[in-house]
């Protein structure tokens, strides 16, 4: 196999610079639901799942981590978690594989915890009334916003040839074709 190109993902895409970014998507997500949810009832706000969302808020993080381990379990030799501080404070996992990994096999795994996080808390929200509660809406523009990191890593990702490997490297990651 040769190397048809390296992503430096830590130059580029610093942990400050897309946690700010995260941030606003955070934030203007939040702003999105808050007025669609204002647009389309015209209810009072409710306390009643409050405990319930933020119990989800708390799990959240740990959870669309262990679903990308979970979405890449047939490379689950070459898996490594590495537990980091950033800002001194806050606890952050990085999930690297150190493995030869196809590139959609690579892009579902990115965008696996997404599209099942996504479609549970949209099915709680219609089975229970919990667009009344507005912590529960902060959960959900909370995963929108957590999400931005793996889309940037699927942009990357999507123009290159369809028969490519990733390697996940020290500092981004490789695309690999072979001979």
């Amino acid at each position: 196999m040769r190397c048809l190109k390296s992503v430096n993902t830590e130059r580029r895409d610093e942990f400050n610079r897309r946690f700010l970014k995260s941030l606003l998507i955070w934030l203007a997500a939040l702003c999105i639901i808050f007025l669609a949810r204002n647009f389309f009832t015209h209810d009072d706000f409710s306390t009643k799942y409050n405990l319930l969302a933020f119990i989800g808020l708390l799990l959240i993080y740990p959870l669309h981590k262990m679903l990308h381990i979970l979405a890449a379990w047939k490379y689950r030799a070459g898996v490594a978690v590495h537990f980091k501080r950033h800002f001194y404070i806050m606890p952050c996992m990085q999930v690297r594989i150190h493995r030869i990994i196809p590139k959609w096999r690579y892009i579902a795994s990115l965008i696996f915890p997404f599209v099942l996080i996504s479609v549970c808390l949209i099915g709680l929200m219609v089975v229970y009334p919990l667009y009344n509660t507005p912590i529960f809406l902060i959960l959900l523009s909370v995963h929108i916003g957590m999400s931005y990191p793996d889309f940037i890593h699927i942009r990357k990702l999507w123009h290159m040839p369809r028969n490519c490997f990733v390697e996940d490297a020290e500092r981004g990651f490789s695309i690999l074709i072979s001979d």
